[in-house]
């Protein structure tokens, strides 16, 4: 009887060593399994606040490209060449402060080598505009016209905040922006040319239209290709 006994005190004994090791070795999956749920989250919030921010950062400096075009209007002169050299000259230095931030962030090989090309060729562009401004005397004219060119601006501020760019990257972001930018620039264009007097301006205002509106094909081609 206690060599019976003994065999079932045993027998107890490791059939509840070997529940406590199923039981701790559950747990530990449970742990395990835990741990990667909050992991992807984690991911997956952080990848949505950089999309979030990717969109932000553009749109914060096409607002602050709007806010300094607005503080020009004590500035303008009335003479429609100087007062587009002026205009176009801040509206340019924003297409490279937003190609200089897809430089920084952006991923996506065409999109920066656009952003390069769109850095070297307009600063380009503001240095022969600021010669022009050094060399040209303006004339004293009517500004409610040369504020015209402006008009444009608000017109495509208000299609852009229409635009849904929520889940965009900074790649999507940058061109969706830059396709913006540049119809605001190919407006602006349009409306000096009714009213510009000099021709060194008005082929910079042709020049702007025909280069702005090719890339603006490009962009949107590459847009269309694309995952939703």
């Amino acid at each position: 009887m206690k060599k019976l006994a003994k065999q079932i005190q045993f027998l107890s004994f490791s059939a509840l060593t070997a529940m406590l090791l199923i039981s701790c070795g559950g747990g530990e999956s449970t742990t395990e399994e835990t741990t990667t749920t909050e992991e992807t989250t984690a991911e997956n919030t952080e990848g949505t606040m950089d999309t979030a921010m990717a969109g932000g950062s553009m749109m914060r400096l096409m607002h602050e490209n709007m806010q300094q075009m607005e503080d020009m209007t004590g500035k303008m002169t009335g003479d429609p060449d100087y007062d587009f050299a002026q205009m176009m000259a801040l509206h340019h230095q924003r297409s490279v402060d937003m190609a200089e931030e897809e430089l920084s962030s952006g991923t996506d090989s065409k999109m920066k080598e656009m952003a390069q090309k769109t850095v070297d060729e307009q600063a380009k562009e503001i240095n022969e505009l600021q010669a022009f401004m050094n060399q040209h005397t303006p004339t004293t004219g009517d500004t409610a016209t040369t504020m015209k060119m402006m008009h444009p601006m608000h017109s495509m501020m208000t299609q852009m905040h229409q635009h849904d760019m929520s889940g965009m990257n900074t790649d999507q972001s940058f061109a969706q922006m830059m396709i913006n930018h540049h119809q605001m620039a190919i407006e602006m264009s349009n409306e000096f040319l009714k009213i510009g007097k000099t021709q060194e301006m008005k082929q910079t205002a042709q020049k702007i239209i025909a280069e702005q509106s090719t890339e603006i094909k490009a962009l949107e081609a590459w847009l269309q290709e694309q995952p939703k």
